[in-house]
C-alpha cells in the first residue's frame, strides 16, 4: 500500500521528533462499533500513514504484550474527529492544534499528548495547467478548514504574491472524497496527507507540487481522561507503545 521508500522516510523522522518529545456517518458508525470493554483505551484515528503506526501495534499483538487494552476509532475527516471530542467518544483524538482552539469548552478541549508531524503534498490534477504555486490563481484547491493544511496554503500564496481570494479554499473534509474529487478532476488541487498523497502521484499520475512535514498536529488526551488514573497511566503506555511500534516497522523496511 506504502512506497517503501517514502514509508521508511516518513516513519524514521517521526520516531526523531517522537523521542525528543518523550525525554456525521463515520461518527456513528465509528461510536457504534465501540467494544464493550470498558478497560481499553479508546483512540480515535484518521486514515493516515502516521495512525497506521497504532494499527500495526493493535493488529500485531504489540499493544497488547505491552499490556496496553487498545481500541482504535476510525474517522475519514478531521470534522468527525472534532464531533467525537464533543461527544467524548474517545479517550485520545488524533487532531489539529487549530482546530483544538476552536472548541470553546475548556471541559472538552483535550490537551497534547504526543506531537506527530505529519508529512503533505499540494497536489494538482495532472490535467491542469498548475506547475507552481503562482499558477494556481484562480484555481480550487481542496483542504480542511481552520487546520494546519489551511494554514501551510495560506502561507505558500502569501509568500508567492498571491491575494488572499486569488485562490479558492474549498473546503472538502473526508480524506477519501478529497482524494476522489482530485482524480476525478472536480476539484483543481488537493492537499492530503500519505498514502493517498503517494497514491495520486506514484499510481494515478498526478503532479506533486509542494510536499512539506507539518507540525501541530498529533494524539490530543481528554480533559475526562486526564483526571483518570488508569487513563492517565495508559496514556502514558500509549506513547511508548506507538514509539517501539514506529522502531519496529522502521527496522522492518531498512
Amino acid at each position: 500500500m506504502f512506497r517503501r521508500a517514502s514509508l521508511i522516510s516518513i516513519l524514521a523522522f517521526i520516531l526523531g521528533i517522537a523521542l525528543s518529545c518523550t525525554s456525521s456517518n463515520e461518527h456513528t458508525d465509528a461510536a457504534n462499533a465501540m467494544t464493550t470493554d470498558s478497560t481499553s483505551l479508546r483512540v480515535a484515528i484518521l486514515p493516515i500513514q502516521e495512525c497506521e503506526v497504532l494499527r500495526y501495534a493493535q493488529e500485531s499483538g504489540l499493544a497488547r504484550e505491552m499490556g496496553l487494552p487498545l481500541e482504535l476509532i476510525p474517522f475519514d475527516a478531521m470534522m468527525d474527529v472534532d464531533t467525537a471530542v464533543l461527544s467524548r467518544v474517545a479517550h485520545v483524538y488524533f487532531e489539529d492544534s487549530l482546530r483544538i482552539c476552536r472548541i470553546q469548552q475548556d471541559s472538552l478541549r483535550p490537551t497534547m499528548l504526543l506531537p506527530i508531524p505529519v508529512k503533505v503534498s499540494l497536489i494538482a490534477h495532472k490535467q491542469k495547467d498548475i506547475t507552481n504555486i503562482k499558477s494556481l490563481k484562480t484555481y480550487m484547491v481542496g483542504i480542511t478548514r481552520w487546520s494546519q493544511l489551511e494554514e501551510w496554503l495560506t502561507l505558500m500564496t502569501d509568500t508567492s504574491g498571491l491575494e488572499q481570494m486569488d485562490v479558492f479554499h474549498a473546503q472538502v473534509n473526508s480524506i477519501p472524497l478529497r482524494f476522489n474529487m482530485i482524480n476525478g478532476g472536480l476539484i483543481d488541487a488537493a492537499i492530503l496527507p500519505m498514502p493517498w498523497a503517494d497514491s495520486l502521484t506514484t499510481k494515478l499520475g498526478h503532479t506533486i507540487i509542494e510536499e512539506d512535514i507539518l507540525e501541530g498536529m498529533g494524539f490530543f488526551i481528554s480533559p475526562s481522561a486526564s483526571a483518570d488514573s488508569l487513563r492517565v497511566s495508559q496514556a502514558s503506555l500509549l506513547k511508548k507503545v506507538y514509539l517501539e511500534a514506529l522502531s519496529r516497522l522502521t527496522s522492518t523496511h531498512d
